[in-house]
């Protein structure tokens, strides 16, 4: 076999290759033969140089992940050391102040509320009688009026009942006729016997013969007969006012097979078809809807914070999801006096807080809108009219309507002057004020909502002031 640089052999034991004992092979045995096979010898050397691979890929490994986490921990040393460095030596000393300007002009509070718009009034055309539908005379959005006919019901049996109510009218006519009858024959009969008895009389009085002789006539069971006459005639003519209201009532029912509008306005959905069933055709819906849509409302809840806040007749500016660019002014039309989901205002509204339903009238809606539609309301609860205002986060409050601001000498920026005011409104961004200030002075924003530290916030204005300042009280 040939000499291979890769494979050396050695030259005082030609049959023992170098290195075979670790490689899982057997060490040199001096009973094995000289020669070797080829291919065992190849397979030797390709798992020898898998192996040496594999042990550097796993050196570099290690070395690669101890590198990584020597960075990381230097990394967050460094960062540590900066940060501390950074808090322990402060803001700059050139830092400028967040400042405002007093305002002067309208200040405005509002109470933000979402909802779904509906109709001023609506009406289901519902049939009061059962049967198939007949022959449908609208469709969706067209416009009807009051009385206008809508739709018609197919039922025969109405038919037939009215047919049956003239033959009781009938009967109970005959009945009265011969009720007439009886009391006529009554009173004829009482007048027969009268005129008999006084005939009698006068022919035993020419025979000489005394009154007593005479054959008597019993007025009182002829009256008796008469009254007796008289209350079948008043039966039969109760019967009678009884069939005539029967047949009154099954013709004002047959009528009701045709359905017409009940208030002027549009046909907002239909539920029938021609030939089917009612009750199959509508299903639990109403079978027609017809809405006026010359007004519309949104019901909004409000929360309880802001319920007290909303008055009947303030107006509330609309904007909607589905028209972007349409805005409008709705006014309160109603405010409920129990929450949402209660008779008796113990339950919660919308995610465990106490809502109430505020009604907001649109005079003249916009012929786009739809009910059902989204709607934003922002109804104007407060509104003052000339007077200061300033940012909430410029204000420190010493008490519910007091407090003070800083305000910045436009000659000395470093030099600030406390000034007290009175709150007279706020609405969480702006408050309305009175005071020691004048509209156009610059003053810190270092108030509650604005931080504790005066470097927290930003303002309308940057001062050139510094964090090194003077302040100087100013009462009144």
């Amino acid at each position: 076999m040939p000499n291979d640089d890769n494979d050396p052999i050695d030259p005082l034991h030609p049959n023992r290759m170098q290195g075979a004992g670790g490689y899982g092979y057997p060490a040199y045995d001096p009973q094995l033969p000289a020669a070797v096979d080829a291919d065992a010898l190849a397979d030797m050397r390709a798992y020898s140089s898998l192996r040496e691979k594999r042990k550097k890929a796993k050196r570099k490994k290690a070395i690669t992940i101890a590198v990584a986490c020597t960075v990381a921990v230097l990394a967050a040393a460094g960062g540590l050391t900066w940060y501390f460095s950074s808090m322990a030596a402060g803001p700059a000393d050139d830092m400028p102040l967040p400042t405002a300007f007093v305002e002067k002009g309208t200040f405005s509070d509002s109470v933000s509320a979402s909802g779904k718009l509906k109709p001023v009034s609506s009406v289901s055309a519902t049939p009061e009688v059962d049967g198939l539908v007949g022959e449908v005379l609208v469709a969706e959005g067209d416009a009807v009026t009051e009385g206008q006919t809508l739709y018609t019901i197919v039922n025969d049996d109405l038919d037939k009942a009215i047919v049956q109510a003239q033959q009781g009218i009938d009967e109970a006519r005959n009945g009265v006729s011969q009720a007439q009858l009886a009391v006529d024959e009554a009173y004829r009969s009482k007048q027969a016997g009268i005129n008999a008895a006084a005939a009698a009389s006068q022919a035993a009085e020419a025979a000489g013969e005394s009154e007593a002789e005479a054959p008597a006539f019993d007025v009182a069971q002829a009256d008796s007969a008469i009254r007796q006459a008289e209350l079948s005639l008043a039966s039969a003519q109760t019967a009678l006012s009884n069939a005539q209201s029967a047949y009154d009532d099954a013709v004002a029912r047959a009528e009701k097979r045709t359905v017409t509008a009940a208030i002027d306005g549009s046909v907002v959905s239909v539920n029938i078809e021609p030939g089917k069933a009612l009750a199959n055709a509508s299903g639990s819906a109403s079978p027609m809807q017809i809405a006026d849509l010359s007004q519309m409302t949104v019901s909004v809840e409000v929360n309880e914070i802001d319920i007290l806040k909303v008055e009947a007749g303030q107006d509330a500016v609309l904007t909607f999801s589905a028209i972007p660019d349409l805005e409008l002014v709705g006014t309160v039309s109603h405010i409920a006096t129990v929450d949402t989901g209660s008779a008796d205002g113990a339950n919660m509204g919308y995610g465990g807080t106490v809502t109430y339903k505020v009604d907001l009238l649109i005079e003249q809606p916009d012929p786009r809108l739809k009910p059902g539609m989204t709607a934003k309301a922002s109804i104007e609860s407060q509104k003052i009219e000339n007077t200061l205002m300033v940012p909430v986060s410029a204000v420190q409050t010493t008490s519910a309507n007091e407090g003070f601001v800083y305000v910045v000498d436009p000659e000395d920026p470093t030099n600030m002057q406390e000034r007290a005011i009175e709150i007279v409104a706020s609405n969480g961004l702006t408050m309305a004020v009175k005071g020691s200030i004048a509209e156009g002075d610059e003053i810190m924003l270092v108030g509650d909502s604005g931080g504790a530290s005066m470097g927290m916030g930003m303002g309308a204005a940057g001062s050139s002031a510094s964090a090194d300042v003077a302040v100087e009280t100013v009462a009144g």
